[in-house]
């Protein structure tokens, strides 16, 4: 098989080099052109000598230019990773009376005008003839406005009853269709959505468990913990 894909490669490359050959040929520079150019060249040494230093010339503006022009063209193409926090911990389980298992604690790094906080979940399931992931669900944690950088934030994640009966993801008052069910597996990430619509997350995978064991209602695994991408 090796062989093959070598000598398919070797037969491209043939013809493509034919091809450009050609193609100059049509438009001017094939082998005469270039005889030509050697001729003059040998002639006329001091004329090769100033082509060669106005080549010079040439790279080195070129190469002014693309030192001064990558890094616009990278910020504008293949920007950096936004991090409006840093410092992330989701502290989950923290005692078996507590209605929210899981806080999220963080240190702003950037000062925005507005920080939206949201957590996107999915769940796996299983039904007859089909199992995976559902289609991920959204639900508002909070909306800080002016945030500092060094400020500290906690957001209640996950919230509970006093006796465990029911946990789900957002705040105190939220919907009911965002139960957590028992033995049922779920992926999440927090995004943190700055003023200017650009998004940092965090990922993360969440289990149920029980008000008598620890981590008490909620097991959180991060996405440092599973390496997630």
């Amino acid at each position: 098989m090796r062989f093959f894909k070598t000598l398919l490669g070797s037969l491209i490359a043939k013809i493509l080099g034919g091809l450009i050959l050609g193609l100059l040929a049509v438009i001017g520079f094939g082998s005469d052109y270039w005889v030509h150019v050697l001729i003059g060249w040998a002639a006329d040494p001091l004329n090769l000598t100033l082509n060669a230093a106005r080549l010079i010339c040439v790279l080195i503006a070129l190469a002014i230019i693309a030192i001064i022009a990558l890094p616009l063209i990278r910020s504008r193409f293949w920007p950096k990773p936004v991090e409006h926090v840093q410092n992330i911990i989701l502290a989950a389980g923290l005692t078996p009376q507590t209605t929210c298992p899981v806080i999220l604690i963080a240190d702003v790094k950037s000062a925005n005008e507005r920080l939206q906080i949201v957590v996107e979940y999915s769940n796996f399931h299983r039904a007859l003839g089909w199992d995976g992931w559902l289609k991920p669900r959204q639900v508002p944690l909070i909306t800080l406005q002016h945030t500092i950088e060094g400020q500290q934030i906690r957001v209640p994640v996950v919230s509970s009853k006093l006796d465990g009966s029911g946990i789900w993801w957002g705040g105190e008052n939220d919907s009911a269709t965002n139960l957590i069910q028992k033995s049922t597996k779920y992926r999440a990430k927090i995004r943190f959505v700055g003023s200017k619509n650009d998004e940092q997350t965090y990922r993360f995978c969440l289990l149920r468990t029980s008000m008598n064991e620890a981590p008490y209602v909620a097991e959180v695994f991060t996405e440092q913990d599973l390496e997630l991408t």
